[in-house]
């Protein structure tokens, strides 16, 4: 057998998990230059992995491959001895010990890793440069949280472990301290775990290893830094998550300490426009808090998520609860949650702003991505209290998220505790907030209290003198009353709300209104309405605004479906669809398309679309929605079973009797067919135990069935 060539790699006694593909990459990096640098953050498992190519490599090199633990160097003068003992050099009197290792290792053929390199990365660069110039059949592999910088190295940054690979760790590691923990019987659980715990290797070993003294469920409602230890074997600052978060914590300088430790009230990371607001000091630009930014990622201790159209930072979660800590103990947590507030706020009005004038493609996913902190900005300002003026400001401006992510719920339960305070809006803040309120309350199909809201918007508008915030809560208004036939209120408003868009010379706002106006013109005849839609999709068409003209187009179709022009409407509804195929406007669309069908009697085309409504309602929880589509699909079941069909239209109804929705034409005349058919094939007791027994489902009980027909 062939001998193992010379190495002091420590054994490795536990399995390598989910790193096999940075493994390929390190070692084709290798392959390539003399000097390679795993970056990360403490306990990642930058050593795990330099040993795993280390061991991988040891038949390639001659002289095999060395591992050298600098973790315990305090002294920059004992690096080039401890480097040389650890190869198996010797030292030689009067003579620099870094000539010694280079004239060592210039005879050499072998890997040399160089293992926590950073409290002394400086120094260690200067050390490696000359191996790497002088030592020619020498590769060096360091570990550190931040680069070396030197011109011959090559990086690999090693992110945190993908969900998949940390369920694996865990349920390896858990198994180890005890044998009976099945990880797939508590899936949710773990991946709960391992997710708070952003994928860092070391924090789901430890929590792992309590497994052996409690549940994972009980891991799981106390899993906090101070529970992340163990490990009598490792390095003392690797027995525990804080001690290892306070070894960079302590490397880095001062205005990085306060930087990180303020980063830590950001939920899901952050822009570097909002960081400055918030991460620095009185008199900081912008170009200050990007050194420290990029210092800190440098260091491991930030991620950069670095997209084309954007640029976030974020702290992986063990490090946020570090900082956040760290934050409190200085005293400086409530300044900096006051200053997150603020600066959420700033965010929130320049996206208000955007929505009126026009935004851009990936408006919608960054309001998404900073949702997280909108929410904590708004318990800090409202909920406890703490400025509610500025919180009022937030909740108006906010509207315009809830009502485009579909969290309508959510925004009307902020806007209605707002509005119950005891204290007095500026009219300009109450104006926003009723008008946000009315397209919230609308989109729930509270009709009644859209209309109240959008009337005190329109007062309140006229106070302010604020023409294009008019026009919009007109148009509101127009909209309200024409679909009760008042069309002596409506014109007046609607053409009022297009008498100050025109004005304005903005040909989106134009469009819109038109869009929300056009029914107010039904009183004067079909085509006089058809021709304000034609003009509003044709305006918007030319804007190139996909997102609005199937808005306009589904708002046509509504219309159409309403005067009972059902093929039209299908018509138009599907082209929406095709426009705009996110999951929140799909939900909507389909969800009409399949009523229209339904009128015309074709059940085909009407199931089809009845199940896209519901699978994409379901996915936001728009429960209303939801509820529509099992009405649907009970029709259609009708046709082949008429239990079934009771039931789902049992639980449809429940749910919208529940929420106050009032069906409208086609639906209560699809609905009330339904009916008729059931009362013929089922007889009055049976007919009515099923209504109750569909009643009782759960929305998610309902959906199976439903999607199972």
């Amino acid at each position: 057998a062939l001998e193992t060539p010379p190495n002091n790699l420590p054994r490795q006694t536990t399995s390598f998990v989910g790193r096999h593909d940075d493994l390929a990459r390190v070692e084709a990096l290798l392959d390539k230059t003399a000097l390679v640098t795993i970056v990360g953050a403490g306990g990642i498992g930058k050593t795990r992995l330099a040993l795993e190519v280390a061991a991988g490599r040891l038949n390639d090199e001659r002289d095999g491959a060395w591992f050298v633990d600098l973790s315990a160097v305090v002294d920059a003068a004992l690096i080039a001895g401890t480097i040389l003992s650890a190869t198996g050099g010797e030292h030689s009197a009067d003579v620099d010990p870094l000539d010694d290792l280079v004239a060592y290792l210039a005879k050499r053929e072998m890997l040399l890793v160089l293992d926590n390199s950073e409290h002394l990365v400086s120094e260690v660069a200067g050390i490696v440069a000359q191996i790497v110039a002088r030592c020619h059949h020498v590769s060096v592999l360091a570990t550190s949280r931040s680069p070396l910088n030197i011109s011959s190295e090559q990086i690999y940054r090693l992110s945190s472990l993908d969900a998949a690979s940390a369920v694996r760790l865990f349920g390896d590691r858990a198994r180890a301290a005890n044998p009976s923990f099945r990880a797939e019987t508590k899936a949710s659980v773990v991946e709960e775990i391992c997710s708070r715990l952003d994928g860092i290797a070391l924090a789901i070993e430890l929590a792992a290893a309590r497994v052996g003294t409690m549940s994972v469920e009980s891991l799981a409602s106390h899993l906090e830094l101070r529970l992340l230890t163990g490990g009598r074997d490792r390095r003392p600052r690797q027995q525990t998550m804080r001690a290892l978060v306070d070894w960079s914590y302590d490397l880095l300088a001062e205005d990085e300490q306060r930087a990180l430790r303020r980063s830590a009230v950001f939920l899901r990371g952050f822009t570097l426009a909002v960081a400055c607001g918030v991460c620095g000091d009185d008199g900081d630009d912008e170009w200050r808090i990007l050194d420290l930014l990029a210092s800190l990622v440098d260091k491991s201790l930030v991620v950069l998520e670095a997209q084309e159209e954007d640029q976030r930072y974020r702290l992986l979660e063990p490090i946020r609860e570090y900082a956040w800590e760290k934050l409190a103990d200085t005293g400086e947590l409530p300044q900096t949650r006051r200053r997150h507030a603020v600066a959420i706020a700033s965010l929130v009005a320049a996206w208000y702003d955007e929505w009126d004038k026009g935004p851009s493609v990936d408006w919608i996913a960054r309001l998404e991505k900073d949702l997280s902190n909108l929410r904590a900005a708004l318990r800090w300002s409202v909920e406890e209290a703490n400025d509610v003026e500025l919180g009022a400001r937030l909740v108006a401006d906010a509207t315009i998220v809830f009502l485009r992510l579909a969290l309508f719920i959510d925004g009307i339960e902020w806007c209605e505790r707002i509005l119950k305070g005891e204290f007095t809006l500026a009219s300009a803040v109450d104006a926003r907030l009723r008008y946000g309120l009315s397209m919230l309350y609308s989109n729930i199909g509270a009709n009644e209290k859209c209309l109240e809201a959008a009337l005190v918007a329109v007062s309140r508008y006229r106070e302010v003198g604020d023409a294009r915030g008019l026009a919009r809560a007109l148009s509101q208004v127009a909209s309200r009353y024409a679909p009760q036939f008042r069309y002596d209120e409506a014109k007046p408003a609607a053409e009022e709300a297009l008498a100050l868009a025109r004005e304005s010379g903005d040909r989106r706002l134009l469009a819109d209104v038109l869009r929300r106006c056009a029914e107010a013109f039904a009183g004067d005849g079909p085509d006089a309405a058809r021709a304000r839609f034609a003009e509003g999709v044709a305006l918007f068409r030319s804007l190139g605004r996909n997102d609005d003209t199937a808005r306009a187009l589904a708002w046509w179709g509504q219309w159409e479906e309403k005067v009972g022009n059902y093929g039209a409407a299908a018509e138009r509804l599907e082209e929406a669809m095709r426009i705009d195929e996110r999951d929140t406007a799909v939900m909507f669309h389909a969800n009409d398309v399949a009523s229209a069908y339904l009128a015309i009697g074709d059940l085909a085309r009407a199931e089809a679309f009845a199940r896209k409504s519901l699978v994409s309602a379901t996915k936001v929880r728009h429960d209303i929605l939801a509820s529509l589509a099992i009405s649907y699909l009970a029709v259609v079941a009708s046709e082949s079973d008429a239990r079934k069909a009771a039931r789902l239209i049992g639980h449809a109804q429940e749910r919208l009797r529940a929420a106050g929705w009032k069906l409208l034409p086609p639906d209560d005349a699809i609905i009330e067919g339904l009916y008729g058919v059931l009362k013929r094939q089922l007889e009055e007791a049976e007919l009515a135990r099923l209504f109750q027994e569909g009643a009782a489902w759960s929305e998610d009980q309902a959906v199976v069935r439903a999607l199972a027909l």
